[in-house]
């Protein structure tokens, strides 16, 4: 199931539409099979009009909610993007403020680190990218090692506070944003979602069958909105292959910054 995540948006926008028409034309298939006598017609409709009102409306429902978290989670990844260059020169200042030899290792080992992030956000998704991430995450370690001789050497005065809460947060929005982009909405969500579409399909083509009209045009609209909704929402989960990404230059400023 996690391969709908490698799915081109392309493929899965058209194959919902397909699948939404198909259902719709079953709908119409099986009122026609299915339809009452002809005194009770307009009372079928009467009913069917409600039932598939509830339908639609549960439809929005859900997918405003999926919707709403695709679109959080991508605020949220942007707002851990300018944490985390905040943070790398909150560190690069801080180590220019520390005294000692130690506190001058600081700012190379950082740039190294921050420029190895930066390509790692950068690429895109595969196994260039991937070796970025692990190098970045290698070169942690070194900074790491930097930054705590520098505190030693800077004990008990302020700078060594200042450089506690400085890598703390480097460390924590990078931990953090590795994390938040490698989450996705669950899928037995999308799932659902993806089949109510189509039972949905089926039931408005159902109910249109019921009032003697077919109105293809008009459902086949409705059909292509309601997949290119689900096709944006999937995008907007897709930080690191989809077209709708984070744009990174504050932290490509934060990076040159350093030098």
């Amino acid at each position: 199931m996690n391969a709908i995540w490698n799915w081109p948006l392309a493929v899965i926008v058209i194959g919902l539409l397909l699948l939404m028409l198909a259902g719709h034309e079953l709908g119409m298939r099986a009122h026609t099979r299915l339809k009452a006598r002809a005194d009770n017609k307009k009372s079928g409709s009467s009913d069917e009009g409600f039932i598939l009102s509830g339908v639609l409306g549960l439809l929005a429902l859900l997918m405003a909610f999926s919707f709403s978290m695709s679109l959080n989670r991508f605020e949220t990844r942007r707002d851990l993007m300018l944490r985390e260059a905040s943070a790398i020169g909150g560190l690069s200042l801080a180590s220019k403020a520390a005294r000692g030899e130690s506190a001058l290792a600081i700012d190379p080992t950082l740039r190294s680190y921050a420029r190895a992030r930066l390509q790692a956000v950068q690429l895109p998704k595969g196994a260039e990218r991937a070796n970025a991430q692990r190098a970045a995450v290698a070169l942690r370690a070194p900074l790491q090692a930097a930054t705590e001789r520098a505190i030693v050497d800077n004990a008990g005065t302020p700078s060594a506070t200042v450089l506690v809460g400085a890598y703390d947060a480097v460390e924590d929005s990078a931990v953090r944003r590795d994390a938040l982009i490698a989450a996705h909405l669950p899928e037995s969500v999308l799932w659902l979602l993806t089949i109510y579409c189509i039972v949905s399909a089926a039931m408005l083509g159902y109910a249109v069958s019921a009032e003697g009209s077919r109105h293809r045009l008009a459902s086949s609209a409705f059909y292509l909105l309601l997949s290119l909704a689900f096709g944006t929402m999937l995008d907007l989960d897709r930080p690191r292959s989809g077209a709708i990404t984070v744009p990174q230059e504050p932290f490509a400023d934060a990076v040159r910054a350093l030098g």
